[in-house]
């Protein structure tokens, strides 16, 4: 037996013009009921199934009518019952008897109401369904009853079999009616030529993989239809249907499924997929993967055809173990832990072995403060075991971490996470705990000056201790242009303009010369960097044609705007040491001289007023700021001057008989380091270049560094 369940759509407000009541004539005993069932219609004699009724009895003395229809017994006589609704009336003659009447046979007598299943229909016209009936006592208990009959009061509309088997005919409403002995049912039928549409409206399939498809009516809350549909595909080759929907797929392309019935045609497209021959998992299968508590863990597993081309339509299914454990997001690929425990999370695609991973979720989660830490040859610093444990509070510091140096010639670590630096290099410090869980910070031992140099043939970073031997130890030194090299103020990262990708962009280096980030990518020229102190920013000069201007951005790249508009050029920008100003050199007014503005570029002003050539600003940590003023004349030389953060009466350091190309102030502001440059052999083009130490204490000598015979050296930088 076939039942369906249908819901008829909203209906606009309808007249009725006639009313008719089912049975025409009832006959009950004593205390019996039975449900008298009322129907509408309009004039053109559709069913109006909104319709509502008052029931009205001509001797309550003799038979009772509830609100719902249900006639009631109440001693021997005769009587009549009123269907009415909007003025319409229709009605029946209930006989009354002392006792059971004659003609019910016992079954009949034991159930008090007939339903039937599905309670409303919804057809197309030629479309078929079966319902069924069912008796039921007082209390809902089921019982069974003699024969039922079955007939469509509109046949025209709807027709019914002696089996139940319901046809729609043609467009309309009508009543089906079933009863037995003196029970009745009645089902109200639509039969209306609605659009159908398919269902899924697109198909992805591997090679002999299956699906089906089905023909629903969107109108009528997407029921399914079935029965005269003829299906077809418009390429066999690539996908074959069956008389059912039943899709198969044949071979890689792409095709259309037709179905056609009702007077309608819909179709739906085909993807057939390319058989894979590998699922590309991430992470790695084998061993262990531990996820911590309050963290979660990505996942991903994609098919792969044999010339390792992804097959993203390729559809993996996931299993996770014990979603007690964990829960996992196929949508996501993520792993979240609930509880502490072991499970398993598996992938699976047709024809290859699975994926299957082994998920221990841990009690906690450690992580190293900080993480990474930058020092000079003979500094320490203090690294601390953090726990985030399911019952300890975030951030708890534990000391019960072992700990351990992979580079005891660069960094020393004691059993209190002290950190010695011991020599330039990079050293990676683990910190375990006593369960096995472990975490890792990175330790740099940096030199104290940065600057670039061709000695090896192109121009590279190099690094140089002072005091200390004088011997550069090249950081970033191979084919490209490297130069303008600044370290964070933590001394973790390098910031420096490279042309290994064309222009001159911004990069980001670890102090070991590894893991590069470019920064910048614009058409221009990048250059001449400078941090923030709280290194979470980056000031730069960007060049676009002939034009300089003093632009900013975020340490990873990102809110990158340009703060300078003026003319003239704007170069070499330094960073005030509280953060909030920024000081660069422009020719806006016609001569290089000194300028401040805001660290968003608000409140733009020169700071200097002489008429002679300066250049490269430089803060100390006390907000006194330098820079280099040429001396002009007949010398060629420059001094290098000093403008106190409180008086703002710039007074010199030192002069030079050779041109000074570019200084830097040591973080403690107790030293200078600046570059000289002289001509040579003009012709050839050829210079000498000099960098010196210079003590800012009064009487101090002054200290060259050596350098290789024709080496070219620039930007120094603590």
């Amino acid at each position: 037996m076939i039942t369906a369940m249908a819901s008829a759509r909203p209906l606009v407000a309808q007249t009725v013009a006639e009313v008719q009541v089912t049975p025409e004539t009832m006959t009950l005993g004593v205390g019996q009921k039975q449900v008298l069932f009322a129907t509408a219609f309009d004039q053109r004699g559709n069913l109006i199934p909104t319709a509502k009724f008052t029931f009205w009895s001509s001797d309550t003395l003799i038979a009772q009518v509830h609100k719902d229809g249900t006639v009631i017994g109440v001693k021997p006589g005769l009587a009549k019952i009123e269907a009415r609704s909007q003025g319409r009336r229709a009605s029946m003659a209930v006989l009354i008897t002392g006792g059971a009447p004659g003609e019910s046979s016992s079954r009949a007598a034991a159930a008090s109401v007939l339903t039937l299943e599905p309670s409303s229909l919804s057809l197309y016209p030629g479309e078929t369904v079966r319902i069924s009936a069912q008796a039921q006592k007082e209390d809902g208990t089921p019982v069974s009853v003699g024969r039922v009959m079955i007939k469509s009061l509109k046949p025209e509309i709807a027709r019914v079999d002696s089996g139940g088997v319901v046809s729609g005919v043609a467009p309309g409403r009508t009543i089906v009616q079933a009863t037995s002995g003196r029970l009745m049912a009645t089902l109200p039928v639509e039969v209306v030529q609605a659009d159908f549409a398919i269902a899924p409206s697109r198909l992805q399939l591997a090679p002999n993989e299956t699906d089906t498809l089905q023909a629903v009516v969107p109108s009528q809350g997407n029921r399914e239809i079935r029965g005269i549909l003829k299906w077809r595909s418009t390429d066999t080759t690539v996908a074959t249907v069956s008389s059912g929907g039943v899709v198969r797929g044949r071979a890689a392309g792409q095709a259309e499924i037709v179905a056609v019935g009702y007077g309608q045609e819909r179709r739906t497209s085909v993807s057939v997929y390319r058989v894979p021959d590998a699922l590309v998992v991430s992470p790695p299968q084998g061993g262990t993967i531990q996820v911590p508590l309050r963290s979660t863990r990505q996942f991903s597993a994609v098919a792969e055809s044999a010339d390792s081309t992804p097959i993203p339509e390729a559809q993996v299914q996931w299993e996770l173990g014990d979603s007690a454990i964990a829960a996992f997001d196929p949508g996501t690929g993520v792993v979240t832990p609930k509880i502490v425990g072991t499970t398993t999370l598996t992938a699976r695609l047709p024809g290859i072995k699975p994926a299957v991973w082994t998920i221990q979720v841990v009690a906690g989660e450690i992580t190293i403060e900080p993480s990474r830490a930058g020092l000079l040859v003979g500094q320490r610093t203090t690294l601390s075991a953090i726990l985030r444990d399911q019952d300890a509070a975030a951030g708890t510091r534990t000391p019960s971490a072992r700990w351990s140096s992979d580079n005891a010639e660069v960094a020393t670590v004691r059993e209190n996470g002290q950190v010695d630096a011991v020599g330039l290099g990079h050293a990676v410090i683990t910190g375990t705990m006593p369960w096995g869980k472990r975490a890792i910070a990175d330790v740099y031992v940096v030199g104290d000056l940065l600057f670039s140099s061709n000695r090896g043939g192109n121009f590279g970073i190099y690094q140089l201790r002072v005091p200390g031997p004088m011997t550069p130890v090249p950081i970033l030194a191979d084919s490209a242009s490297n130069i303008q090299a600044v370290l964070s103020p933590d001394r973790t990262r390098i910031v420096f303009s490279s042309n290994r990708n064309g222009n001159f962009d911004l990069y980001l280096v670890d102090p070991d010369g590894g893991r590069l980030r470019r920064l910048t990518s614009s058409p221009g020229n990048e250059g001449e960097p400078a941090w923030t102190p709280d290194g979470n920013r980056i000031v730069y000069t960007a060049t676009s044609g002939t034009n300089t201007h003093i632009a900013i951005m975020g340490s990873d790249g990102s809110e990158n705007r340009q703060l300078t508009i003026a003319s003239g050029g704007n170069h070499s920008p330094t960073v005030a040491p509280d953060g909030r100003a920024i000081v660069f050199v422009s020719a806006r007014d016609g001569n290089h001289a000194i300028y401040t503005m805001g660290l968003d570029g608000t409140g733009q002003r020169r700071l200097t007023r002489g008429s002679a050539r300066e250049t490269s600003p430089r803060y100390g940590r006390n907000g006194d700021l330098f820079f280099v003023l040429e001396r002009g004349g007949s010398s060629r030389g420059s001094r290098i001057m000093r403008m106190p953060a409180a008086s703002g009466s710039p007074s010199q350091v030192l002069q030079t008989e050779d041109p000074v190309a570019a200084i830097a102030v040591s973080r403690g502001g107790d030293r200078l380091a600046y570059l000289t440059s002289r001509i040579r052999d003009a012709a050839k083009g050829r210079y000498e270049f000099g960098l010196v130490f210079q003590p800012l204490q009064s009487g101090s000598p002054p200290t060259n560094v050596p350098l290789q015979p024709g080496e070219q050296i620039s930007s120094p930088s603590f």
